[in-house]
């Protein structure tokens, strides 16, 4: 299951697992089939329960979606992660006099469709920020409309930039509202930002948008090792990861570059066979690259907060120790 943004990541990822992982003289060894979904959230129920799909892209934010619904335990058991893929950023899209997100409180914003990533993500940052705004679901098309008669304040998409529905967007009196990252977000988003090179039509020259990103797993539907469905998965997941260093050669998606198979995704399980192939080849870099890595990641978030603390050695210590903990 992928989604229907014609060329962007998520889709061109899929199609390019197709292109390398195709087997056969008619490809009866292995045949990988991109199914196009509204979003991120239906692919979940459709790993769930859609009969004949086996693998699915969906957001890391999801559990924090789904924290109160009574299926949250049964969701986190039948579900689980094979890597840790693309992440994608935050858009909203809102009217000159929006100039901040505390001016959509008691305002009407619309999070995309039922079932797209927009749908999950839109909520938790609202609920987070405490703000109170009429979140409303209406596809991106007719929103951008809603939005120019005034019947709409802001607009959520969630895309990796530059997104071609976003760039397509002419001013006209709509605009990037900033998402400023802090310790609201800490624990599931990233800090990121928009630049005019990334949208010339609405930020101008050499201005940059704050925003915050969030991640998107590759997730498989937790099989009993018995069943032809693990064993199907197992075999995809032994033939990605060994040819995974051809994903981020010339041809392929560029996004490919900065996946970590070896990331973690906080708060999900990771799928079996998945797990013993990373223990059985570990990663190249030494553990003091790594370590150093994750310390460097822990600063720009802690700075991305605004976190401004004069902290002693052994202070600053105990936080990323405590830091590293939330993220296995």
């Amino acid at each position: 299951m992928t989604n229907r943004v014609l060329g962007g990541p998520i889709m061109t990822a899929t199609l390019d697992l197709s292109t390398l992982l195709d087997d056969g003289e008619r490809f009866e060894k292995m045949r990988i089939l991109p199914v196009v979904a509204r979003g991120k959230m239906q692919n979940l129920w459709d790993i769930l329960y859609l009969n004949g799909i086996d693998l699915g892209f969906i957001q890391t934010d999801s559990l924090e979606f789904l924290k109160d619904d009574p299926q949250i335990s049964m969701i986190k058991e039948k579900i689980r992660y094979i890597a840790v893929m693309f992440p994608e950023e935050i858009h909203i899209i809102a009217r000159a006099e929006i100039t901040s997100l505390q001016d959509l409180a008691g305002k009407k914003v619309s999070i995309n469709a039922k079932g797209t990533g927009s749908s999950v993500t839109g909520p938790v940052i609202f609920r987070r920020l405490k703000i109170d705004a009429q979140l409303e679901f209406e596809d991106a098309n007719r929103a951008i409309e809603r939005l120019r008669s005034g019947d709409l304040a802001a607009h959520v998409f969630v895309l990796a930039k530059p997104a071609a529905p976003v760039a397509a967007i002419k001013a006209d009196g709509l605009h990037f509202l900033s998402i400023p990252f802090n310790e609201a977000f800490l624990d599931v988003y990233a800090p990121s930002e928009f630049t005019s090179k990334d949208y010339p039509n609405l930020i101008p020259a050499d201005q940059r948008v704050e925003t915050i990103a969030v991640g998107n797993l590759l997730a498989v539907y937790n099989w009993p090792e018995s069943s032809d469905h693990y064993r199907k998965v197992a075999r995809f997941t032994e033939a990605f990861f060994t040819r995974f260093p051809e994903l981020q050669k010339p041809g392929f998606h560029p996004q490919w570059k900065g996946v970590n198979l070896a990331a973690v995704a906080p708060g999900w399980s990771r799928f079996k066979p998945a797990q013993e192939w990373l223990e059985k080849n570990p990663p190249l870099k030494s553990d003091k690259t790594a370590l150093r890595e994750r310390f460097d990641t822990f600063l720009a978030q802690r700075k991305a907060a605004g976190s401004s603390a004069n902290l002693t050695q052994g202070e600053l210590f105990q936080q990323f120790v405590e830091w590293q903990r939330k993220q296995e």
